[in-house]
C-alpha cells in the first residue's frame, strides 16, 4: 500500500528519525544534570543552558562552493566557514556545486552536493547523525573500543562498528538507500530488515512498506573514487605527527609545517614556520561562537589544533606548540582560546570597555585555564587534565605577574574584537609596567559582541538584545568550486540516488520521474538573488529547516528563508555607500498591469523629425543604471 502513496514512507522515514533523535535526546538529558555550579558561576551563554558545553569538537576542514549550516537555535541558514566548529546539534547543507568535509579527531565526514546532514549527538562514545538526503563519505580512524558511528537514513539506521571506509545515500522515494563499505563493517536495521555489510560489499535498500534489501559487490561512483584519490596525495617533506597526538583534531595540517622536537621540560613540541617576531593569538581575528562565546579564529593554515588545545611555551629563542600529557586524558577537551583576559586595571569588574582597550596573554605549560563561559567544576578539571601537573593547582588562577608569556600579552581597542577586524594590524604590546597594573578577568565575558561581530547568529542576537548599529555587514562567503558530478551508473549496478532539493516535490508511484541535471536546480525552486557586491561571488539561498515531523518539507515562507548570516565588518574606505538591501522574495502571481498612460513629450529644439514614446528616455550620464549586485 505504501508502494502507492508516498507520504506514507515520508511518514516512516519520519518516524524512524524520530526514533533516532529520541535515543539521541535521552541519556544527553539524562547526563546533562548541571553540577553544583562554581563559587562564583558566570552568566549562560547564548544557546547554553547551565550545563558545561560540548567537550568534543570537530571542525569544518575544507568546503568548495556555497555550503550552510545552523545550531538548534537557529531556525536560519548561515554561511559556513573553514575551521568553525562542528558539535551535537549542528546541521549543514551544501548546494549542488558544492561539497565539504568535517574533521572530527582522526576522522572526516565528506558531503557531496546537494546533501543535508546532521549531528545530533557528538560525545567520546561516538558520532550519531542523520542523512536526510545526499550522499556522504566515512573515513574513520582510530576509534576508541567503545566507539560506534551511527547514521540514520530513511529507510534505517546505519551503524559504523569499526575504522574503516564508508559511503551512505540517503535515497528518495523512488531510488534505493546504498550503503557502501570498502575497508570495515557495516549493520543497518530498519523496520521488517536487517543486514551486515562486510568489506567490499554494497547494501541496497528499496520500497516502502516493508522494505527489501540485499547486499551485493561493493560499487563505487564518481564521489566515492575522487575521496579515495584525495586521501592518497603526493608525498611531500612535512614531519610526522608523533602518534600519540594523532587523534586531535586538526594536528593532520601541523605535518605539512614546522617541525617536530623532544624537548626536556615538555616532550614532544612542534614548532610553527613563523619570524622571531611571531606571537601567539596575534595573527587572526575573535569571533563569537555559542555556546562558548569568544572563540580565536588564526589566519595560519595549520592554526587549528595549535589555539584549541594545549600550550605555548618560548623554547630557546622561539616560540613551540606544548600539546601536553596525552596518557593523563583519553581525548583532549576543546577550548575555544586558551588564553587569559586581563582588564585594565585592579576592581575593574569586567575590565573592557572602560578604556576602550581589550588585551590577552596565551597560557603557557601548568597554567589553569579558567573559561569565560559557564563551566562545572569537573569540566575545569577536565579540561586542565595533561596540563597542569597540579591538581589542587587548577582552582587557583595565576596572578598577574605568574605568566610566564607576559611579555607575549596583546592589546587592541575594543572595536577591533568586536567588529572582528583583523589583530594584526591594531595590536600593541603591553609594557611591562602596565601589565603589572592589570588582573585576569575570571568567569566573566570579557566584552560584550555586537551584530558585527563574526559568528552572531539571528539566535544569539535576540539571546543578547544587539541592535543594529547602522554598519553595513555581510556574510562570510565560501569560494566556488568544482563539483563532483555522479554520472548514472550502467548495467546491473544499482542506481544511485538523484539529489533532489530539500524543497523538491518526491515522485512516487502514477508520477512521471523527472530527475534533475547534475548541479541544476530541481523544478519548482526558484533560482536564488545573488547576494553582495559586484565582483564577489553570490550565495545562494540555503534549504528550509527540515523538522523532527517530515523528512521533506514543503517550501517555507520567506522570514525562514532570509540570506546567511554569519556577519563581519566590510573593510572600506569612511562613509562607503551602502548597498541595496536583497530580500528572497517567493514568486507572485502576475498581475494584470494598468493601461499606460501615454507619455508627456516635452518639446525640443531643434525638433527631430520623430520622438521615440514606447518607453522613457533613459537618465542623463549614458544607459540605465543597474544597482550594485544585479544582473
Amino acid at each position: 500500500m505504501m508502494r502507492q502513496n508516498p507520504r506514507l514512507f515520508r511518514l516512516s522515514a519520519s518516524v524512524a528519525i524520530s526514533a533516532l533523535l529520541c535515543n539521541a535526546i535521552l541519556p544527553v538529558a539524562a547526563q546533562a544534570q548541571p553540577a553544583p555550579p562554581p563559587p562564583a558561576a558566570s552568566p549562560a551563554q547564548p544557546g547554553q543552558a547551565q550545563g558545561d558545553p560540548p567537550a568534543r569538537v570537530g571542525r569544518i576542514a575544507s568546503e568548495t562552493g556555497a555550503v550552510s549550516f545552523r545550531t538548534t537555535a537557529d531556525t536560519q541558514w548561515s554561511a559556513a566557514t573553514l575551521n568553525y566548529p562542528v558539535s551535537t546539534g549542528n546541521a549543514f547543507w551544501t548546494e549542488p556545486t558544492a561539497q565539504a568535509e568535517l574533521e572530527i579527531s582522526a576522522s572526516r565526514v565528506a558531503l557531496a552536493g546537494q546533501t543535508e546532514f546532521d549531528v545530533t549527538t557528538l560525545d567520546d562514545s561516538g558520532l550519531q547523525g542523520v542523512a536526510r538526503q545526499g550522499e556522504a563519505w566515512f573515513h574513520l580512524v582510530d576509534l576508541a573500543p567503545n566507539e560506534v558511528w551511527s547514521v540514520q537514513t530513511p529507510r534505517g539506521m546505519v551503524r559504523l562498528t569499526q575504522a574503516g571506509r564508508y559511503d551512505i545515500a540517503a535515497g528518495t522515494t523512488e531510488q534505493p538507500t546504498l550503503i557502501t563499505v570498502l575497508e570495515g563493517a557495516a549493520e543497518l536495521d530498519g523496520p521488517g530488515l536487517s543486514l551486515k555489510i562486510a568489506a567490499n560489499q554494497t547494501a541496497t535498500v528499496t520500497g516502502s512498506d516493508p522494505f527489501q534489501g540485499s547486499v551485493g559487490p561493493a560499487v563505487r561512483d564518481a564521489f566515492v573514487e575522487a575521496k579515495l584519490k584525495a586521501e592518497h596525495p603526493p608525498s611531500h617533506p612535512g614531519a610526522s605527527i608523533p602518534a600519540q597526538y594523532s587523534f586531535i583534531t586538526g594536528v593532520e595540517d601541523l605535518s605539512d609545517y614546522g617541525e617536530w622536537s623532544q624537548a626536556s621540560d615538555y616532550g614532544e613540541v612542534w614548532y610553527p614556520p613563523v619570524p622571531a617576531s611571531w606571537v601567539p593569538y596575534r595573527d587572526g581575528e575573535w569571533a563569537y561562537v555559542a555556546p562558548w562565546g569568544w572563540t580565536w579564529v588564526d589566519s595560519a593554515p595549520w592554526g587549528y589544533a595549535p589555539f584549541h588545545y594545549g600550550r605555548w611555551a618560548h623554547i630557546d629563542d622561539r616560540w613551540g606548540w606544548v600539546p601536553g600529557d596525552p596518557s593523563a586524558a583519553s581525548r583532549p577537551v576543546y577550548a575555544p582560546a586558551l588564553v587569559s583576559f586581563i582588564g585594565l586595571s585592579a576592581g575593574v569588574a569586567v575590565g573592557a570597555a572602560v578604556a576602550g582597550s581589550m588585551g590577552w596573554v596565551p597560557l603557557g605549560p601548568n597554567e589553569p585555564y579558567h573559561p569565560w563561559y559557564h563551566a562545572s567544576p569537573n569540566y575545569l578539571r577536565q579540561i586542565n587534565t595533561g596540563h597542569v601537573r597540579d591538581p589542587a593547582a587548577i582552582d587557583s588562577p595565576v596572578s598577574i605577574n605568574g605568566f610566564v608569556n607576559r611579555a607575549a600579552a596583546t592589546s587592541v581597542p575594543a572595536s577591533v574584537m568586536t567588529e572582528s577586524r583583523p589583530i594584526r594590524t591594531a595590536a600593541r604590546p603591553v609594557p611591562a609596567r602596565a601589565f603589572a597594573a592589570m588582573h585576569p578577568l575570571i568567569g566573566d565575558p570579557p566584552l560584550r559582541p555586537t551584530v558585527a561581530t563574526f559568528g552572531v547568529t539571528p539566535a544569539v542576537a535576540r539571546q543578547l538584545s544587539l541592535v543594529p548599529t547602522g554598519r553595513g555587514i555581510m556574510p562570510r562567503r565560501a569560494a566556488p568550486g568544482p563539483v563532483v558530478e555522479v554520472p548514472e551508473p550502467g548495467g546491473g549496478a544499482p542506481a544511485r540516488p538523484a539529489l533532489i532539493g530539500p524543497r523538491a516535490e518526491q515522485p512516487g508511484p502514477g508520477r512521471p520521474v523527472s530527475l534533475p541535471v547534475p548541479g541544476a536546480r530541481p523544478e519548482g525552486i526558484p533560482e536564488p538573488r545573488e547576494i553582495g557586491r559586484p565582483g564577489e561571488p553570490p550565495v545562494s539561498s540555503p534549504p528550509p529547516v527540515v523538522h523532527p515531523e517530515g523528512m521533506f518539507r514543503p517550501p517555507v515562507s520567506e522570514e525562514e528563508h532570509r540570506p546567511p548570516v554569519i556577519n563581519r565588518p566590510i573593510e572600506e574606505p569612511p562613509a562607503p555607500p551602502r548597498a541595496p538591501e536583497f530580500r528572497l522574495e517567493p514568486p507572485r502571481p502576475a498581475a494584470p498591469e494598468p493601461p499606460r498612460e501615454a507619455p508627456r513629450v516635452e518639446p525640443v529644439r531643434p525638433p527631430t523629425p520623430h520622438v521615440e514614446t514606447s518607453r522613457p528616455a533613459p537618465p542623463r550620464g549614458g544607459p540605465e543604471q543597474k544597482r550594485p549586485g544585479e544582473r
